[in-house]
Parts: structure tokens; C-alpha cells; sequence
């Protein structure tokens, strides 16, 4: 995907699991760093504005939009389209074989949401497909997220396994047989799961005003960890912003 196209989309600001917005608009701008696993790949920094709208029918948060199926106090079913932002790009790394693999590019994924809400948080499980054909994958997500407020700071403990099956992690941790015979690595087509951890703070000063900062950790487990493309086994994300809703 051209770099141009992916940063107009590139953006997931605040926890899609817990936001209730009012019928109004919320922007900003937010940044983002991704420390991949890649051997020896550079980190990755963007930035750009973020939109998002919720009138509780249909919403747009940031690169992902949808439809509520049921959306009450303790129930969300959605259909949703967003964009997953894992890419590789062999120029961006210094391993020499490494610099010899297909690109990899980011990609629109499709599928449907569900978040129960209880008084011991929000558990989710998510399912979605690739819809621009790049990995012709699924994934599937199964979430929990808590809330701890005080004064004008909210905080939001998170934890996740996201699961790919084997055409969604050949694609982004994969070597084929091609690949292997010109750059000497093994070749590696497995499904894999990924555990994380996440913890969002959100400063609120004054009510319009949110602040936003996330540090996630993603482990690569299984099968994942003997890729060849990887160094090591885990990896970092680091998203903040600023958002102003009216």
C-alpha cells in the first residue's frame, strides 16, 4: 500500500472498546511509534489528524468505521471495517536477506464485534477478514478492559490474544519456498497467536479536552518466534494524542 494512502488512514486513537460520545465530532491529532520484531527493521513513526463521530446507529472512530447491530448499556454488536497497519518493508531493514522478501503491505480488514459490558469490566471477541486481498487472512481477537478513574485521569488496563490463521501470519512472518531458495532463510508458513498487555491513560483537564497515551505489548508465541523474519519475541506500540470533541 503507497505510503501516501497509509498514512490518510493511519490512526486508532482512543479504546474503541469504551467510547461513548455524544452526537458530536471529536478531532485532533495523535502519533504513534511501532517498535516491530523484525530483524533488524527500524522503528516505525507516524502521525496525522483523527476524526471521530458516534450517534449510537453508525460511527467513525479514527481508520475504523461501522454499523451497530445491538448497541445498549451492556451489549455492542458491530459490523466494522478498519484498517490493520502491520507492514514490512524490506528497505527498512538491515539484514541483508531480509532486504531480498516481498513487501508487505498494510491492509482494510472486515468483520463483526462483540463487547459485553460487566461490573468487572469489558470483555470482547472480534472476527475479521482481509478485504483488499493483500494476506486473504483472518483474525480473531478475544479481549478484556477495565477502568480505573480518578480526579480528571482515567485509566484503562487492557489484555488480549489475537489469533491468525496461516495465510494472515505467512504474510506478515512468513518465508516462502521462492523466498527461501534466493535468500538462504527457512521457509515458514504457520498460523500463530499473540498475546498483549495495554494500559491507555486519559487526562481530561477540561471535558472536551482528552490527552491520550497507551504503551501495548505484543508477545509472539509458538510457532511465531522461529520466523525468520524475527529477532525477537515481543514488540512495542506506543500511541498519544490529543482530541477535542464539540
Amino acid at each position: 500500500m503507497p505510503s501516501l494512502f497509509k498514512n490518510a488512514l493511519y490512526c486508532l486513537l482512543l479504546c474503541r472498546a469504551t467510547l461513548t460520545w455524544a452526537d458530536g465530532i471529536t478531532v485532533g491529532v495523535q502519533g504513534e511509534a511501532n517498535l516491530t520484531p523484525y530483524r533488524q527493521y527500524k522503528t516505525q513513526y507516524s502521525g496525522l489528524p483523527y476524526i471521530g463521530y458516534d450517534n449510537r446507529h453508525v460511527y467513525i472512530d479514527g481508520t475504523e468505521a461501522g454499523a451497530y447491530l445491538i448497541n445498549n448499556d451492556s451489549d455492542q454488536l458491530k459490523a466494522r471495517w478498519w484498517y490493520l497497519d502491520n507492514e514490512f518493508d524490506p528497505d527498512k531493514s538491515g539484514n541483508s536477506a531480509l532486504r531480498q522478501l516481498r513487501v508487505r503491505h498494510s491492509t482494510m480488514m472486515g468483520g463483526l464485534s462483540y463487547q459485553k459490558i460487566t461490573p468487572a469490566g469489558a470483555f470482547r471477541a472480534e472476527f475479521s477478514a482481509d478485504t483488499l486481498n493483500q494476506s486473504r487472512g483472518l483474525l480473531a481477537t478475544v479481549a478484556w478492559l477495565g477502568q480505573v478513574s480518578f480526579l480528571q485521569v482515567d485509566l484503562y488496563p487492557q489484555a488480549g490474544v489475537d489469533w491468525l490463521n496461516k495465510q494472515q501470519a505467512s504474510y506478515y512472518y512468513g518465508v516462502s519456498g521462492e523466498e527461501a531458495a534466493r535468500t538462504g532463510l527457512a521457509s515458514w508458513a504457520h498460523q500463530g497467536v499473540t498475546p498483549w498487555l495495554a494500559l491507555a491513560f486519559d487526562w481530561h483537564p477540561v471535558e472536551p479536552l482528552h490527552i491520550y497515551l497507551q504503551p501495548k505489548l505484543t508477545l509472539l508465541t509458538g510457532a511465531l518466534r522461529s520466523s525468520p523474519m524475527t529477532d525477537q519475541h515481543y514488540y512495542w506500540v506506543l500511541s498519544s494524542g490529543i482530541t477535542w470533541t464539540f
